[in-house]
């Protein structure tokens, strides 16, 4: 992991305090759906990556993306839920039915490259004007995070092949 991530991590997990037990959940409000909707998509997947995943790398992102979604939600006033995009369904429906084996990371590796690009423009978008500050200091350290997130997916697939 290089020292970018572990920063972000860190900063991430710095926030969680202030949104620990005391912090009331409430819905999100619509400025915030689509990174919430985003993150369930990494967090469901990884989750079924932890599980099936072959690559031991492919094991190790999942388990990194699992803690990180779980923060960035928090951080955002929210759980994370089951509730996906229609795309994002479709897309989990498909990982789902693939058994444990290398088709199965292939697959897993382009969905979180997919949508990590997608969540780093959501979370470029909410850095640069997001109404709620907590959530928009987790999205100004989320942007970096992310690019080494999509430099480390990148190069775990290329070695796959």
């Amino acid at each position: 992991m290089d020292r970018r991530t572990l920063f972000a991590a860190g900063a991430l997990a710095a926030m969680m305090p202030a949104t620990g037990p005391g912090f009331a959940q409430t819905a999100p409000d619509r400025e915030k759906q689509p990174i919430l909707l985003a993150g369930n998509f990494a967090l469901l997947t990884s989750r079924l990556a932890a599980d099936r995943a072959a690559d031991p790398a492919v094991k190790a992102f999942s388990a990194l993306e699992i803690s990180e979604q779980q923060a960035v939600a928090q951080a955002f006033g929210a759980a994370p839920s089951e509730q996906l995009t229609p795309e994002h369904a479709a897309m989990l429906e498909e990982l789902t039915a693939l058994p444990a084996g290398p088709e199965f990371d292939m697959k897993y590796l382009d969905g979180q490259l997919t949508g990590h690009e997608q969540l780093r423009a959501l979370h470029a978008s909410y850095a640069k004007g997001g109404s709620d500050p907590r959530a928009q200091g987790a999205s100004i350290v989320a942007v970096p995070a992310i690019d080494s997130h999509l430099s480390m997916l990148r190069a775990i697939r290329q070695r796959m092949g």
